[in-house]
């Protein structure tokens, strides 16, 4: 999880898409979640714009971001594992989730692709010491 990629935006009546593009291109995210206080409430992510609102031919300025974003929120909490997450991903077909803490605050945003970098850093690490036995093993 990259807790550095959380971005929150407070959702009002007059939020709109390109509001929250704007936000998403000068944090350089792919998603924002939407809350209401401090409660998260929803997440509006790139692929929600470009279907919602690009391929529909709509105006970003014109579609309230309450339209458009995912709601209710899929979310894990921290304490879960990485099986756990890729679970709820592929059960609620979402490619990120927002992680909770044990008193429902939010800890960051895990993403597909983290857990692709993860399990792709295990494999790696994994064939390095595999690799390293057998050339001891070759000694022998």
């Amino acid at each position: 999880m990259s807790s550095n990629e959380l971005v929150t935006k407070e959702i009002k009546d007059s939020t709109s898409v390109l509001d929250i593009a704007k936000l998403m291109v000068k944090t350089k995210v792919g998603s924002v979640v939407i809350i209401d206080g401090t409660k998260p409430v929803g997440i509006l992510t790139e692929r929600d714009v470009l279907k919602k609102v690009s391929a529909e031919n709509k105006s970003a300025q014109e579609v309230p971001a309450k339209e458009v974003m995912s709601s209710p929120l899929v979310t894990i909490k921290t304490i879960d594992s990485i099986d756990t997450a890729a679970e709820v991903m592929v059960k609620n077909r979402v490619k990120r989730l927002v992680v909770l803490e044990e008193d429902g605050s939010m800890a960051g945003v895990l993403s597909m692709s983290d857990i692709t970098k993860k399990l792709a850093k295990i494999l790696t690490d994994d064939y390095s010491r595999y690799r390293s036995l057998r050339a001891i093993l070759d000694l022998e």
